[in-house]
């Protein structure tokens, strides 16, 4: 662990492509204003968290990284009451351009969406 106390456990994130594709092919999608979630159910007891961040988004490393970032941490802050799924976000391109506020209230937003069905 990384020393910090409420760092997210290495078992909270999804590894490995065969991981990313299980929840692909669940299709179980939702959306927000700059990003898109792809959800399966998963038999762990625990949310797990998928990133994927493309040079689409943009093309500075710098950007995509504090969009990694944001998301994780938003994550980690919902992550104990979140439904046992295994999700991938994906950011869209506005999310670069936006304002950091913006896209965190956006996050922050999403996460009690999840518990609905």
């Amino acid at each position: 662990m990384n020393g910090c106390a409420a760092a997210l456990p290495r078992s909270a994130r999804l590894s490995g492509k065969a991981d990313f594709d299980r929840v692909f092919a669940a299709a179980r999608r939702k959306g927000s204003r700059f990003f898109r979630i792809v959800m399966a159910d998963n038999d762990r007891g625990y949310a797990r968290l998928g990133m994927a961040v493309s040079r689409r988004v943009d093309k500075r490393a710098v950007v995509r990284n504090r969009l990694r970032r944001q998301i994780r941490e938003s994550f980690r802050g919902a992550w104990p009451g979140l439904p046992h799924l295994d999700i991938v976000v994906t950011a869209k391109p506005e999310a670069a351009r936006a304002q950091r506020a913006d896209v965190w209230r956006d996050l922050v937003a999403f996460w009690p969406l999840l518990l609905r069905p």
